[in-house]
């Protein structure tokens, strides 16, 4: 009886089209992704927490999903300890951008060792270092008791580690445009092209959630929550996504970016990017 339901469902998606299929994935990770943002109890828990926990411990995967999801699930669940005053928030946003150089070089060495994208592995090396030019703030009951959200601006440097006196706009930008870019080489590196399709929902959903508020420094939680959530959907149903996303156009265009001269065009692109918040982290 399950599997009729479930053959009936995934049938919905064969009505729509690809393209549709793929809007439908988009727009649930994206408002997911912004409710789990602003709800790290209500939302969060359920969705970022206890549904990534099962799927670790029902679902095979590959080593890089279960580190990757590990530790994402270990700083969806830390955000509970602020959220009930058991620790400071600042200290547990300067704790996520810790984690996000974890992120970072445990994709890069991926990409060294295993992807043989070395273009690549040196921007992951640059965006994993400058890291340290983005200062996080903490904004409690920011939509009601038990609400949260937290922000990371790249902004000229102070005498505190992840602090500063002010936001540059600019600089937040050019860095999540370097990582947007970055990550999803990575991604096309790792995985099929039909999961690189899906990702580029996955990397889209936390740039329109910043559109949306007007706040790029909102785009680093964005960005934790769409791909825990994203990245749960991917695992527990790669089948399906890579046969529903398997695409010509988009499977020539990955063989192309992989190739030597797209991934070096790549590299400096980003490399200048980066530059701008290290530069205006200097100044």
């Amino acid at each position: 009886m399950k599997e009729k339901q479930s053959c009936g469902i995934w049938k919905l998606f064969d009505k729509v089209g690809q393209f549709g299929t793929f809007l439908i994935w988009f727009a649930a990770i994206l408002a997911v992704s912004m409710l789990a943002s602003y709800f790290p109890l209500w939302v969060n828990l359920p969705v970022n927490v206890i549904l990534p926990i099962i799927v670790l411990c029902k679902l095979k995967m590959v080593m890089f999903e279960k580190l990757k999801l590990s530790t994402l699930v270990v700083m969806r669940v830390l955000i509970l300890l602020p959220l009930f005053g058991l620790m400071r928030g600042r200290l547990y946003v300067n704790i996520v951008l810790v984690f996000l150089i974890i992120n970072c070089m445990e994709a890069t060495i991926t990409d060294l060792l295993k992807n043989h994208q070395p273009f690549n592995f040196v921007t992951g090396l640059f965006l994993s270092a400058s890291v340290f030019t983005l200062a996080g703030e903490w904004f409690p009951n920011i939509a009601g008791p038990f609400t949260a959200i937290y922000t990371a601006n790249a902004g000229p440097h102070t005498d505190t580690l992840f602090t500063t006196s002010q936001v540059m706009a600019i600089g937040t930008v050019c860095w999540l445009a370097a990582y947007t870019i970055w990550n999803w080489l990575f991604v096309v590196g790792e995985f099929s092209p039909a999961i690189g399709y899906l990702h580029i929902g996955i990397l889209l959903s936390p740039i329109l959630s910043v559109l949306l508020t007007g706040n790029p420094g909102l785009w680093l939680v964005f960005r934790a929550n769409s791909l825990t959530c994203g990245g749960v959907f991917q695992i527990a149903c790669k089948e399906q996504v890579e046969q529903r996303l398997e695409n010509e156009k988009i499977t020539a265009f990955v063989k192309k970016v992989r190739s030597r001269p797209v991934q070096i065009v790549c590299m400096i692109i980003n490399l200048v990017l980066i530059a701008v918040p290290v530069i205006l982290y200097f100044r």
